[in-house]
């Protein structure tokens, strides 16, 4: 508007010019035009070669962390760059690089920006754009530079001490230190070649260093598999909204599409990766299976790499599924057996899905439940103790989860223990 203002301005000079014929008017009609050139030609530099470079620490992050970057921003020109107005794009909540930069010729200009993990998920990181205008305000001009990347956030975790504890009713224990003919994930040692060793039991960098026949020493490993299933149906998931203008905290369905750490999906999430850790660092085979955007199964396997997949498969998992909880473990049913450990973590307080439990019991399937109590979000008040009742009398431990509560305490078995016998 302020442009036009001055283009309309320069037409009433060189009209009124023409018609009085003052030399004045002439000389000053001509500056104004030599004036909104250079404006122009100014605001349209200011924006050739400029580069940008952003740099993090890391593609991984947990909520809770710091993100940190550096922005590089350098002029490959020789003229100055003046008032460069810079704005992100990223989706990474908090992230803010927003802010006002002038290079020299030849020149680079440095910024950080450090922000808390707050949310979990996959977030793109830019793009970045960049305002350029002139001394005299005329134009603005914006250039978009596609500088991304990508940060993966992943769910909280709490450190567990006592849930391993239920080993009478969570079947399996610590590896029994004998040998075994058989071929199992723990390798104790190395020894010499034996008549009737196996050929792929045989150490090959070994033989090769020391010149004669070297195979793997195995133990028997008793522990079994554990098996953690997610229920991620959109219909029973709760967020509770804080709008903090007005000091209001609203209750709605996860259909909503509100996201907040005050949700029965994050408590959900929280709780399964906290398992799943805890696990994986005693030592268990563990695997996951959820329905969210789409079925997520990972076999049970062990070590860091195992959790880094079931990390990656919950930092993007919604509660956007529309299988009951009940079909989804039903529909695992063929691949389960006696000797796998079944925790199952839903906020539903229907009695359909633990019908499908005494299937599993006659598989001789150890099962556990944690139950995130949806009317602490301002879920509806249907009270979860007829669910409870029913797992109770198959003598299925449940881990009661309420909104506050540190899941440290709540997956502690001694508390487990206690909320049954309450009930």
């Amino acid at each position: 508007m302020k442009t036009f203002r001055f283009i309309l301005v320069i037409i009433i000079i060189a009209v009124l010019a023409q018609l009085i014929h003052i030399r004045l008017l002439f000389v000053l009609d001509y500056a104004l035009i030599g004036m909104l050139v250079f404006a122009f030609g100014w605001a349209q530099l200011s924006l050739q070669w400029i580069t940008v470079e952003r740099k993090g620490n890391g593609d991984r992050a947990s909520v809770g962390d710091y993100y940190e970057e550096v922005i590089t921003m350098r002029n490959g020109g020789f003229l100055p760059k003046l008032w460069l107005e810079v704005r992100d794009h990223s989706e990474l909540p908090g992230h803010r690089l927003n802010c006002v930069q002038s290079l020299k010729p030849f020149g680079e200009v440095q910024w950080r920006a450090k922000t808390y993990c707050s949310l979990r998920g996959r977030f793109r990181m830019g793009p970045i754009q960049v305002t350029a205008g002139d001394p005299f305000g005329l134009f603005h001009f914006k250039k978009d530079l596609p500088v991304k990347h990508f940060i993966t956030v992943y769910p909280p975790t709490f450190e567990i001490n006592r849930f391993d504890s239920l080993s009478g009713v969570l079947p399996g224990g610590n590896t029994a230190n004998r040998p075994t003919p058989h071929t199992t994930p723990n390798i104790t040692g190395l020894r010499e070649y034996r008549p009737g060793d196996s050929l792929n039991r045989i150490h090959w960098a070994s033989t090769a260093r020391q010149r004669k026949l070297i195979v793997k020493e195995f133990d028997f490993d008793p522990t079994i598999d554990v098996q953690i299933f997610l229920d991620m149906n959109l219909k029973n998931h709760w967020v509770l909204n804080h709008i903090s203008r007005k000091g209001v905290t609203t209750a709605l369905p996860a259909s909503s599409g509100v996201r907040s750490n005050d949700s029965t999906e994050e408590y959900s999430v929280a709780a399964a990766a906290t398992l799943a850790r805890h696990f994986l660092g005693i030592g268990r085979s563990v695997g996951f299976t959820a329905w969210g955007q789409h079925h997520e199964l990972i076999s049970p396997d062990r070590g860091e790499r195992q959790l880094n997949k079931i990390m990656e498969a919950l930092a993007v998992l919604r509660a956007q599924g529309n299988q009951d909880f009940g079909q989804l473990i039903a529909s695992e049913l063929t691949r389960l057996g006696g000797t796998d450990t079944v925790i199952l973590i839903t906020c539903s307080t229907e009695e359909g899905w633990a019908s499908v439990l005494p299937l599993l019991l006659r598989k001789n399937v150890k099962v556990a439940v944690v139950m995130v109590e949806p009317s602490t979000f301002g879920g509806p008040v249907a009270s979860p103790l007829f669910v409870l009742g029913s797992l109770i009398t198959m003598n299925v431990p449940v881990y009661l989860v309420k909104r506050g509560d540190d899941l440290t305490q709540a997956l502690d078995s001694q508390l487990a223990r206690l909320a049954a016998e309450v009930v």
